[in-house]
């Protein structure tokens, strides 16, 4: 079973890797992309260290319109966005960890829009920051 993120943004504010990079960092959450990640162009798993622990998640980059298409009860809430960036993950709790640190921090710094399908919430970028913590602070306890 796969688990999705959206992530829904304005192209403008899609940050390099790098400065995604020093988000995760400032919101101290222990997750490291891969050094040659280029969203624009990288599609599919991305190796993620977690805890210095090797993992990764799947991550693909598109049209907001197209993921909107299957949720129009949240089209209202993404506003403007033009971008969606989506995270897909298996059972793995390590890789839950990557990706859901790696999304909030996304989130965070381009001030998007945070929708998890499965549970049908929607976060703005505190809210995501903060409900990631939590997260995190169950997922960890399982992990270590």
């Amino acid at each position: 079973m796969s688990v999705e993120l959206h992530i829904f943004l304005q192209d403008s504010r899609l940050p390099s890797r790098d400065a995604w990079q020093q988000a995760i960092a400032q919101l101290s959450f222990p997750a490291v992309l891969e050094s040659s990640l280029d969203l624009r162009k990288d599609t599919g798993f991305v190796p993620t260290t977690y805890k210095g622990q090797s993992t990764g998640f799947e991550f693909y980059l598109e049209s907001a319109a197209d993921i909107l298409s299957s949720y129009p009860h949240i089209s209202l809430k993404a506003g403007s966005c033009d971008m969606c960036a989506t995270f897909r993950w298996g059972g793995d709790l390590t890789e839950c960890a990557a990706a859901l640190s790696a999304a909030a921090a996304l989130t965070a710094i381009a001030q998007g829009i945070y929708y998890d399908p499965e549970a049908d919430t929607i976060f703005d970028a505190n809210e995501a920051v903060e409900a990631t913590r939590h997260e995190l602070g169950e997922i960890d306890g399982s992990i270590e």
